[in-house]
């Protein structure tokens, strides 16, 4: 079929080439490099694990590692996959460490991790990372680890390093490894625009291989002139500036960053030798199927757009201004030429910027102004210094640079407007967005820029808007709904916070919240279990200990304020109890929240005897629209005429997929099929949001809308 179309439109018979060719490198990549066969063979038994430690994930009362498996149960890995899984150590020693290769026993199954909207995908990030199953081991033998190449390269680089205050940024410029970066240090470098300094990419490379190519072509004039006149100085500094910015990507840890940085420097090369001058948009074309011929699934990592972003700028912008490069102009206007470059690299990931972090950053436009510029002519050459010298000599040389460098970082680390949060924007948005620019790049399309601008702010003005909106987050066992209308929320239970290590409340709900732009108004804890009231620490530590006031008193206490609020046109009212019952569970603040047509009841974990007393105290304020199933739809709750009191339309049963108690149990979900109940539940679905209009309401789930074939 494709064929008998292309023979009659035959400017497009290249078009369907390439998409057959992707389709067929795509699915071959994935067979050969992330398909397991024998996946499903090995889950939920107990199996034979041998394998290297890549990673020591947390350390505490237990051990959690990233397994580089070679063998599970009977099947053996064949060198060219990589199969990691993430596993609590049962027995293991305090002193496990990287590179450790371990031998035992254990159990694991299938990857699979919250689905939630505006929320980093643990399932994606681990499909990219060959991160295939989790579970337990319990070890036998351990081999200790051989300190390799890389290992000794970057305990060097962390030794010369170790004393300064900036130490662990020098330390990442050159090794890439960012396991060293405190999260508040990440979260400021995003907040100023540089995290693009943290990942070894373009930048770096284009960095390393200038001044390689400056010192090579500088030794080639101190030689002797001795040379023979035929041969081509500049083809062997290219070459050699190209061999070192290889050998750096190789003990950065080959990330794709730099691979992809490495191949355009390398296309750059090969053109020059060739004597071909490409078109700024054939250069970025050629790099881009290059990368994607041999990485298919780089087009999954929001680097690669980041990257290409600011290179089809800078091409762009050259490509305008060509004279720069071949005329001599004064130090004004290089620097106008500067800042101009800078701002259209912002303008251009601007959009990718909001749909990934839902903001930018003010203070970057001009923080980075200095810190490229500085970054490429002082701070590399001096730490590469410093690393020289260190070799030789017990010395440091950096010690007023890194003040200097400190102080200004603590300086500006505290600016109020370095970040600028606008909510987010929809994949639609952002595409229209990208072909806006795009046509605009080129002369002869620029003019038809303005259609996808016009359809952009057309779908602006005409997109109803909700009146309010519920989210049920897919928070595993536990609970944690969000209603939310005019950028002010209420939240009902804060989910499980797992050791001390992870928050539900810091790692799904706040990152949900700012996404949004929402300012949380209210929080209601329906009672003190872990899987409920977890992450109420994070919750007052994060700054938001009075939305709690209202309904659990400046001094927090259990149960609930029984009392009605207004939420601009929505009413919210605590029904459940009336006094502290015989346990947490029934002890539950029961919540209704209506706008007078549709509504919503929370019950928290209340079992059947407090579901009976509120049929007989509130019985007319039960029947409700949407209701969270009470105790993630256990049989000791949901009795029939609790069911049939609420009359409700949709139910949700939250709680976790690996569910112990095999929730929600089998008659529940009979009674609510009896009762005529739309059912969804967070396990299956991920992220359930309901956005309710005047008439109607819409539901939306995470794992349809991030259906992705690969990880089916």
């Amino acid at each position: 079929m494709l064929v008998f179309v292309s023979s009659y439109f035959k400017p497009f018979s290249n078009v369907l080439a390439g998409f057959i060719l992707g389709i067929f490198v795509t699915f071959s990549h994935y067979l050969l490099f992330y398909h397991l066969d024998w996946e499903r063979e090995v889950v939920n038994k107990p199996i034979e694990i041998h394998g290297k430690v890549s990673k020591i994930l947390n350390r505490g009362s237990y051990s959690y590692i990233k397994l580089d498996v070679s063998v599970l149960d009977k099947f053996h890995v064949p060198p060219f996959k990589t199969v990691y899984a993430n596993l609590a150590v049962v027995n293991g020693p305090d002193s496990l460490a990287r590179g450790d290769e371990i031998a035992g026993h254990g159990n694991v199954r299938l990857f699979r991790s919250r689905k939630n909207f505006d929320v980093f995908d643990a399932e994606l990030y681990a499909f990219r990372n060959h991160i295939h199953f989790k579970g337990k081991v319990e070890i036998e033998s351990i081999s200790p680890a051989k300190i390799g190449w890389q290992e000794a390269y970057r305990a060097f680089i962390f030794k010369v390093f170790s004393d300064y205050e900036l130490g662990w940024l020098y330390y990442v410029l050159l090794s890439g490894d960012k396991s060293r970066i405190a999260s508040q240090d990440k979260e400021n470098f995003r907040k100023l625009g540089l995290s693009h300094i943290m990942a070894i990419s373009g930048l770096h490379i284009g960095i390393l291989f200038t001044l390689s190519f400056a010192i090579l072509k500088a030794a080639v004039f101190i030689l002797p002139n001795k040379l023979n006149q035929g041969i081509n100085i500049n083809i062997g500094c290219l070459v050699g500036a190209l061999c070192l910015a290889g050998i750096y990507v190789i003990l950065s840890g080959m990330q794709v960053s730099a691979q992809r940085a490495w191949l355009m420097a390398a296309l750059g090369v090969l053109c020059y030798f060739l004597g071909l001058r490409l078109s700024f948009i054939r250069t970025i074309v050629y790099a881009l199927v290059l990368i994607v011929l041999f990485t298919p699934f780089s087009l999954l990592n929001i680097g690669l757009y980041f990257s290409f972003s600011a290179v089809i700028a800078i091409l762009w912008l050259l490509s305008l201004q060509t004279n720069i490069l071949y005329q001599k102009q004064g130090g004004l206007f290089k620097l106008k030429w500067l800042v101009l470059l800078q701002v259209v690299i912002f303008l251009f990931l601007l959009p990718w910027s909001l749909y990934t972090f839902q903001g930018v950053s003010v203070s970057g436009l001009f923080i980075n102004l200095i810190m490229i510029p500085f970054l490429g002519v002082v701070l590399f050459p001096a730490i590469v210094a410093q690393c020289i010298a260190s070799l030789l000599f017990d010395i440091h040389l950096l010690g007023g640079l890194d003040s200097l460098l400190f102080k200004s970082y603590d300086v500006i680390q505290d600016w109020q407007y370095n970040w600028l949060s606008v909510g987010s924007i929809t994949f639609q948005e952002l595409g229209l967005t990208l072909l806006c620019i795009l046509l605009f790049l080129n002369s002869v399309t620029a003019r038809y820029a303005c259609i996808p601008a016009l359809i952009l702010i057309a779908r602006w003005l005409t997109l109803p808007t909700p009146h309010w909106q519920i989210d049920f987050f897919d928070v595993g066992h536990g609970s944690a709904v969000l209603i939310s209308r005019d950028n002010e929320a209420i939240l009902y239970d804060l989910g499980a916070n797992y050791f001390g290590t992870y928050s539900i409340f810091e790692n799904v709900i706040l990152p949900f919240v700012r996404a949004n732009n929402l300012s949380l108004i209210h929080t209601i804890v329906s009672h003190d279990d872990g899987d409920h009231a977890g992450g109420l620490a994070d919750l007052i530590k994060n700054g938001y200990g009075e939305s709690l006031h209202t309904f659990h008193g400046h001094k927090y206490q259990q149960p609930c304020v029984n009392g009605t609020v207004r939420f601009g046109e929505l009413t919210v009212t605590t029904i459940w109890p009336k006094e502290k019952q015989n346990n947490d569970n029934n002890s539950s603040c029961v919540v209704r929240i209506s706008d007078g047509t549709h509504s919503l009841l929370l019950p928290g974990d209340i079992e059947s005897n407090s579901e009976n007393k509120l049929i007989k105290m509130s019985k007319k304020l039960l029947p409700s629209t949407f209701l969270l199933a009470p105790h993630h739809g256990s049989k000791t709750s949901s009795g029939i005429d609790f069911v049939r009191s609420v009359g409700g339309e949709v139910v949700v049963f939250s709680r976790g997929f690996h569910s112990p108690w095999a929730l929600p149990h089998q008659e529940v979900i009979a009674r609510y099929g009896q009762a005529g109940y739309k059912m969804f539940d967070t396990a299956l679905d991920g992220h359930i949001q309901i956005r309710i209009f005047s008439d109607h309401y819409e539901v939306f789930l995470a794992r349809e809308a991030k259906n992705l074939w690969f990880l089916r």
